[in-house]
């Protein structure tokens, strides 16, 4: 009778997730090449439980025509950034909180306006970083399926779209797209090296070459980003 009983309970307990674990929504395929990607850069647990990420890309821009260092603080669970970048010519920053963001130059503060503001917000969700940890923590909020070309399509709220990826049969993103406001973006990425306890592609470019970078420093955290971000006055 016990052991009868022990072996229902294990049925039982085998149909239970674990506290907090939920699977993608999506089609085999999908599902399979984001899984093969998660692992690929460090696995799923490691990125789920992923808080923050900073990086430092070394690139050079076509507008202006210079090499720029750019160092970014990302919060990968709440619209918190905050991004510097550094020409021979320029510095800007751009900080953004849930209630504000804005620019800051050696000119001044530029504060979005609110609409500005809702498309920033709303690009946070699937941002190359951040869709990362999303799609790891398998966020009810997303859909995967594979396209006819072969991408990984992933769909937000109320069949938002919500970008896509390219990804080769080793889990290396190869290429990343998103809408951003009325315009898209479209990234290639180079192959995926070790930065200590995360992997991460090499190198990035975008489709038109105007922000070609390495990352020199990829360091994913448990923390909040380290930076007190106070929005100008409007």
């Amino acid at each position: 009778m016990l052991r009868t009983l022990a072996g229902i309970l294990a049925l039982l307990l085998a149909g239970i997730s674990p506290a907090g674990a939920q699977a993608l929504e999506g089609d085999a395929a999908a599902i399979a090449a984001i899984d093969r990607m998660i692992e690929r850069l460090g696995g799923k647990e490691f990125w789920s439980g992923a808080r923050s990420l900073y990086l430092e890309y070394h690139g050079w821009r076509t507008d202006p025509n210079e090499p720029v260092v750019e160092r970014a603080w990302r919060d990968l669970q709440e619209p918190y950034q905050h991004v510097i970048f550094e020409g021979r010519s320029f510095e800007t920053k751009f900080s953004m909180t849930p209630k504000a963001s804005w620019l800051t130059r050696v000119t001044g503060q530029r504060r979005f306006t609110e609409e500005e503001h809702a498309v920033n917000l709303d690009f946070w969700n699937y941002d190359f970083y951040t869709i990362i940890r999303s799609l790891a923590a398998a966020d009810e909020r997303i859909t995967v399926k594979t396209s006819e070309d072969g991408r990984i399509l992933i769909t937000g709220p109320a069949g938002a779209d919500w970008g896509w990826f390219e990804i080769d049969g080793t889990g290396q993103p190869i290429r990343w797209g998103a809408p951003d406001g009325d315009d898209a973006l479209e990234y290639l990425y180079g192959p995926v090296k070790s930065f200590g306890n995360v992997n991460f592609p090499a190198w990035g470019t975008a489709r038109d070459g105007f922000w070609r970078f390495e990352y020199v420093v990829v360091d994913v955290s448990r923390d909040p980003i380290p930076v007190t971000l106070k929005a100008p006055k409007r």
